[in-house]
C-alpha cells in the first residue's frame, strides 16, 4: 500500500471513529412516511448506508397534477425550523432530500410561483445509532 493510500485509510478511520464516539453516526438509516394518500410523494427511500446528522434520501414524486406544480420542498423539524430546502422543476420525477437523522420532520411541498402549500407529509428517520 502506498503512503497516499495509507493516509486516506487513516483519515477515513479517524473520521468514522470520531463520528461514532461522538454519538453522531447512524448505520443503515431508515426513513418512514405514509405516502398512500399523498398527491405529491410516491415513495421516499434512503440513498446511503450510513448517516451523520443528515440522512440523504430520494423522494419519488407522483405523476399527478399536484406534484407537477411543486417548485420547492422544504424539510421542517419538529420545532418548526427549516432543516433543508430543495427547488424542483416542473415535471421533475425525483428529488434528493436531506432529512434530520433519528428525528421526525415534515416535508412541505410548495408552489412558490403562487405562494401556496400543496401538501405536508410527516416523515421519520431512524437506524442503528452508535453511541
Amino acid at each position: 500500500m502506498s503512503d497516499g493510500s495509507r493516509w486516506r485509510v487513516l483519515v477515513a478511520a479517524l473520521l468514522v471513529c470520531s463520528l461514532a464516539f461522538g454519538g453522531c453516526l447512524t448505520l443503515d438509516p431508515t426513513v418512514s412516511a405514509d405516502t398512500n394518500d399523498s398527491a405529491v410523494f410516491e415513495r421516499i427511500s434512503v440513498d446511503e448506508s450510513w448517516a451523520s446528522q443528515r440522512v440523504r434520501a430520494t423522494a419519488t414524486l407522483a405523476s399527478s397534477p399536484a406534484a407537477g406544480n411543486v417548485t420547492q420542498i422544504t424539510v421542517v423539524t419538529e420545532n418548526g425550523k427549516t432543516f433543508s430546502t430543495v427547488n424542483t422543476d416542473p415535471g421533475q420525477t425525483s428529488v434528493v432530500l436531506e432529512l434530520p437523522a433519528n428525528r421526525d420532520s415534515t416535508l412541505v411541498a410548495s408552489d412558490t410561483v403562487n405562494g401556496t402549500t400543496i401538501e405536508k407529509l410527516n416523515v421519520s428517520t431512524g437506524g442503528n445509532k452508535l453511541l
